[in-house]
């Protein structure tokens, strides 16, 4: 594994100017254009730099995705995940977006999910060094900061599809210092829009129906439902009301909720649907409007499996003792999952601050993480 390893510590600059490069190529999900600009940028240096088989799945509203495959022709091995899309809004960080500072690298989507990126491609690459005589591939998506909700159906078919035949699907996703997520709460969000009925607040008061008041009586009814490790409900958003001297006519709110197995989904939808029937204030009625839903990623058999190969790899070749973590965050390796591939998540760049301007990576989590992976795979 010495060869292999020589050669990932090597090649490492070159891949962690990659990894700034897309980093300053900034994007999310809802700019069309700018995710295809990420994808142009990723595109160029696989095919042309890599020599890498490189294909891309056009989309009508988010950027298009990238399939990237060691050999074409081969029997599937493995394969790797990772997003284009970040939270952060272009320039949030000033210009350039990204800065190295000693073993750091600053900037947007470092960890979530860019150095990701930069890791899987590199671990595939000394793959091939290592002459693995299997297809590793790596399939690229571009609106999983928001659930996939512009890809739809097509976008979760187009994945299915990506990682079907394959032994094994590792998320590059963020994660913290010798950390692997084993499992990951599944995602629902709904919108409630209520409406009220408008009155003078002073002159006809109680002949008006508040909907900003049957707002805060069913947000406070649902985030009392909220369970310590368990499932949890956090209305987030809410916009209501016009003017300080009218009883608000209209109001709306949005609702995140996490929960561990598809059974607390099937009764969180029934918490939002008796919600939303419940009238608090006379004259209010309520809409339920669904906004998206990603699955869980459950810990089985197979995340198992994996996470106790990973873990005794990395002891083996002193890598460190892995830490098994189960995230209230929810990503793509739900639908690998779902797709009957066994899968594990967070084995991409580690770091903290991710969502937040102090994000940043370390950047020697390139070399370790590339190594532990191809040292996996091999042992597989």
């Amino acid at each position: 594994m010495k060869r292999i390893f020589d050669y990932i510590d090597e090649n490492a600059e070159r891949f962690v100017s990659f990894w700034t490069d897309i980093c300053n190529t900034e994007g999310v999900a809802t700019e069309k254009a700018d995710m295809d600009a990420v994808a142009d940028k990723i595109s160029e240096f696989t095919s042309s730099k890599l020599n890498l088989f490189t294909e891309r799945v056009p989309f009508e509203k988010c950027g298009d995705f990238l399939i990237v495959d060691t050999r074409h022709t081969a029997e599937n091995g493995v394969c790797f995940l990772a997003h284009m899309d970040t939270v952060h809004k272009k320039g949030a960080f000033g210009s350039p977006a990204v800065r190295r500072e000693g073993d750091r690298l600053i900037g947007p989507g470092v960890i979530d999910c860019k150095g990701g990126i930069a890791v899987a491609l590199l671990t595939m690459m000394a793959l091939i060094e290592a002459g693995y005589n299997k297809n590793a591939r790596l399939l690229l998506t571009s609106d999983e900061e928001i659930s996939n909700i512009l890809g739809g159906e097509t976008e979760l078919d187009v994945i299915s599809r990506a990682v079907n035949g394959f032994s094994a699907a590792f998320n590059c996703e963020v994660a913290g210092k010798n950390e692997v997520v084993v499992s990951r709460k599944g995602i629902l969000r709904y919108r409630f829009e209520i409406q009220g009925v408008a009155a003078h607040s002073g002159i006809d008061y109680f002949g008006g129906a508040s909907a900003v008041k049957e707002a805060a009586n069913k947000i406070i009814a649902l985030e009392s439902q909220s369970v310590s490790g368990g499932t949890t409900f956090n209305c987030g958003v809410i916009n209501g009301g016009g003017a300080l001297n009218i009883v608000p006519e209209y109001c709306e709110f949005s609702v995140d909720v996490r929960v561990n197995d598809v059974d607390a989904m099937k009764q969180a939808e029934e918490v939002l649907r008796s919600v939303a029937e419940m009238s608090f204030v006379e004259g209010t009625k309520t809409k339920l409007c669904f906004i998206s839903k990603r699955p869980p990623m459950v810990r089985n058999a197979d995340t198992e499996r994996l996470f106790g190969h990973l873990d005794s790899v990395s002891r083996k070749y002193g890598l460190g003792e892995l830490i098994p973590v189960e995230s209230g965050g929810g990503s793509d390796s739900a639908y690998t999952q779902l797709a009957g591939v066994p899968s594990i998540c967070a084995v991409g760049a580690t770091g903290e601050h991710c969502h937040t301007l102090h994000e940043y990576a370390d950047i020697s989590s390139l070399t370790l993480r590339a190594k532990l992976l191809a040292a996996a795979i091999l042992e597989m």
